[in-house]
């Protein structure tokens, strides 16, 4: 049962990350709004994060302009921004989601859905193992799990739908998102993988504008009717797009049958597209973890003077030798748990698996490295999450890190 008004349907969409490198993700969320306003969602119910620091980026070529793609449309005008800065950050994400009453007292934009509304979230950023990363905290799967489950009990939605783009983004939802709670999620990558940039050889701009699998739900959703295409239809769709990782869906999958209009527009006020139009092909496809030295080697390259040519060598070079060094301090953590302590614990549940882990990974960022410094991190964390299935306490596994990192 679907109600109809246009005030009804609501979407929160968040660029996780900051910085110039990073560019793909907010051009992503600024592309998803343009799309979400066309298929009729009232502005006032569409609730956006981005840091906002790529438009007016001193190294922004186009000033005020941000691409999505090779044929350089802007998609940065128009967009309301509700939470820059500062406040894109997991607690504020919360606050959002749970319609926060002192929040909305100040003046911010929250979700003011209910058990009749229909809410689409979509998240564009960095991940790793169990977390999603925002430019200076992490959102651990637990947590996020935990809030979705409070909009449920709080009757905050009729039907929700969740598109996580992230590295490693199916750990997010894989035996912790609940089958019976009228939740789709859909990621772009399961649990053991990264997801891949693209459109990442722009002469000018010099980073990746895309990321694969945002760019294939947005521009499906930009090229086909939305009142006949189907949440299932879209993700078979995007999974055939997305060549190098494996899109996963979990939750109420029955729900893959509805209309995407549903919860990406006003479905009443729907306008037929054009079936014939083609979205742009995607090219230049690049690892998440390697757009940083994609750019850093393309600054080498570009140098024109011998200062500017020694600078760019001496910063390639550091970020390999960092890669060098986080595998290595991994391998030592787990050869001190190895010689120095013992498995005392039997049988946790994944629940306490996960807890864990994500005390242990808190200190490995707060003592070794954070993500934001070293981005080959999440290929490693594994290392940790092992450490707690195997029956180590999380004390231990952190005296560990703290030994080996300090």
């Amino acid at each position: 049962m679907f109600n109809n008004e246009p005030s009804k349907n609501w979407a929160v969409l968040v660029a996780g990350s900051d910085s110039w490198l990073n560019y793909r993700h907010q051009a992503n969320v600024f592309h998803a709004y343009h799309v979400l306003r066309a298929n009729k969602i009232p502005a006032e119910n569409i609730i956006t994060f981005a840091y906002d620091d790529i438009a007016k980026n001193p190294k922004n070529p186009f000033p005020g302009q941000v691409f999505n793609d090779y044929e350089h449309e802007d998609v940065y005008k128009g967009v309301v921004i509700d939470y820059r800065g500062k406040d894109v950050k997991p607690d504020i994400f919360r606050k959002v989601l749970e319609g926060d009453e002192k929040l909305e007292k100040e003046g911010k934009k929250v979700l003011k859905s209910g058990p009749d509304d229909n809410v689409f979230i979509y998240f564009t950023g960095h991940g790793t193992r169990y977390y999603i990363n925002f430019p200076e905290e992490d959102l651990h799967a637990v947590k996020l799990n935990d809030i979705l489950g409070n909009m449920y009990l709080n009757k905050r939605y009729n039907k929700l739908v969740f598109y996580m783009d992230a590295c490693y983004s199916g750990s997010l939802f894989r035996d912790l998102l609940p089958a019976d709670v009228g939740i789709y999620a859909t990621t772009s990558a399961n649990e053991n993988e990264e997801s891949l940039s693209v459109f990442c050889n722009d002469k000018r701009i010099g980073v990746c504008l895309a990321t694969e699998y945002s760019y294939a739900w947005i521009t499906d959703s930009e090229y086909n009717d939305l009142k006949k295409r189907t949440l299932d239809q879209q993700y078979e769709e995007v999974k055939k797009r997305t060549k190098d990782s494996h899109v996963m869906k979990y939750g109420e999958t029955t729900m893959g049958r509805l209309p995407v209009g549903k919860f990406q527009g006003h479905y009443d006020l729907l306008l037929h597209w054009n079936d014939e139009a083609i979205a742009p092909k995607v090219v230049d496809r690049k690892p998440s973890s390697r757009v940083h030295l994609l750019s850093r080697s393309r600054r080498l390259m570009e140098a024109t003077t011998a200062e500017v040519y020694e600078t760019c060598y001496r910063n390639l070079y550091r970020a390999l030798q960092l890669r060098h060094i986080v595998r290595e301090t991994f391998h030592d953590i787990v050869m001190y748990m190895a010689t120095h302590h013992k498995p005392t614990v039997k049988s946790l549940s994944k629940r306490d698996e996960l807890m864990c882990f994500n005390k242990v990974f808190d200190q490995f960022q707060k003592h070794c490295f954070t993500i934001q410094q070293v981005p080959v991190i999440p290929q490693h964390t594994a290392n940790l999450m092992e450490l707690c299935k195997a029956g180590y306490e999380s004390e231990a596994i952190i005296e560990s890190v703290r030994n080996v990192c300090s």
